[in-house]
């Protein structure tokens, strides 16, 4: 009996050893991560500025700018807003001319891919990358996804009832659908891209074949395949959920389902490559990728890439099977956008 006793003890002295352990390298952990933030905060001080190269929309890069120098009022944020093919050249004139202005790029899609082959950014990994799902992050930490558009299908709801659409796209080669389907025009080869990888790319091309003799309406942008659905000028197509949610707000008849497979274009945010304001930069992604940066996406109504991000209109995306943009297609992007604009017979019709 006191054999056992002195066991139980034993064992006992074992389990708080170990939980003390344990403890201290939680405290250790934390103590290191508030060392690494005073650490940015003390550099970005001296810094006093941050400079982003975005994409994104004046309204919502400028509320996030203004969220995060609330955080950080030591800092001034200064934006360059510009679409993605004139951010391109800029940055590769500032790089070729070693003139490096920028320290955080945000830009959608295959670019992301770009920028990190033609070492534009450079590598950090953000604490706050471990909330973000596989392929929604890159690997070496060259980008993240901050934010997410869905290529889904929205219909015109006095035009057509939920359960009249398909669940995938090789539904719409039924020849009820000839002349009722728009699409986006041949500038989202990225879709065509990841479609063909997805479904293989013999079948997707006999897929894409055959879905051009239905009669596609090509137009550009989501927002205006939005509105063109709306008035009923064809019953449904191709757009991102966003466009969609907003003018079923405004009493617009129309609704969007994810029909499969549901591709996911990612809106990407990294470090520059030579950042003038390295720990401003730091600071900045880090804030965008946190749950505090993710709702300020979450109220301009975009679609949050961090896996713990809940947004109600969106709900419905979290149960479907999302395919992320595989990034290196971009590689063959010429050869799929010449294949895109070939098998669907693409030509501008606006």
């Amino acid at each position: 009996m006191v054999i056992f006793r002195n066991r139980l003890s034993i064992t006992t002295l074992s389990a708080i050893i170990i939980l003390i352990s344990l403890l201290s390298v939680t405290v250790a952990s934390g103590a290191s991560e508030e060392e690494r933030i005073a650490k940015l905060i003390d550099g970005a001080k001296q810094e006093s500025k941050v400079v982003i190269y975005t994409t994104q929309s004046v309204r919502d890069s400028s509320r996030m700018v203004e969220k995060f120098t609330e955080k950080y009022p030591f800092l001034k944020a200064e934006l360059y807003r510009a679409p993605s093919n004139t951010l391109m050249n800029k940055l590769n004139g500032e790089v070729k001319a070693k003139r490096y202005l920028s320290d955080v790029i945000e830009i959608p899609g295959f670019n992301a891919y770009y920028l990190k082959k033609d070492h534009l950014t450079a590598s950090y990994v953000s604490p706050e990358n471990k909330a973000f799902s596989e392929g929604f992050k890159d690997a070496d930490g060259y980008w993240t996804a901050t934010y997410v558009l869905h290529y889904v299908v929205a219909y015109n709801t006095k035009l057509l009832a939920r359960k009249e659409i398909p669940d995938n796209y090789e539904g719409f080669l039924n020849p009820k659908w000839k002349g009722k389907i728009g699409l986006f025009d041949a500038k989202e080869t990225e879709w065509f891209a990841n479609m063909l990888n997805i479904m293989g790319e013999e079948k997707g091309l006999d897929f894409f074949r055959k879905l051009s003799n239905q009669e596609l309406a090509y137009r550009g942008g989501s927002s205006l395949m939005t509105d063109l659905i709306v008035a009923g000028e064809f019953p449904l197509g191709t757009v991102f959920p966003q466009a969609t949610e907003d003018r079923k707000k405004k009493g617009a008849k129309v609704d969007w389902v994810g029909v499969a497979p549901v591709i996911a274009k990612l809106g990407t945010i990294g470090l520059a490559s030579h950042a003038p304001h390295p720990n401003a930069a730091k600071l900045y992604i880090d804030f965008c990728l946190s749950k505090e940066g993710q709702a300020v996406l979450v109220e301009c109504e975009r679609f949050p890439a961090r896996s713990d991000m809940d947004v109600e209109k969106f709900k419905a995306l979290r149960a479907l099977k999302i395919y992320p943009s595989d990034f290196s297609l971009a590689d063959k992007f010429n050869a799929y956008s010449k294949q895109f604009a070939e098998v669907v017979k693409w030509k501008r019709s606006r």
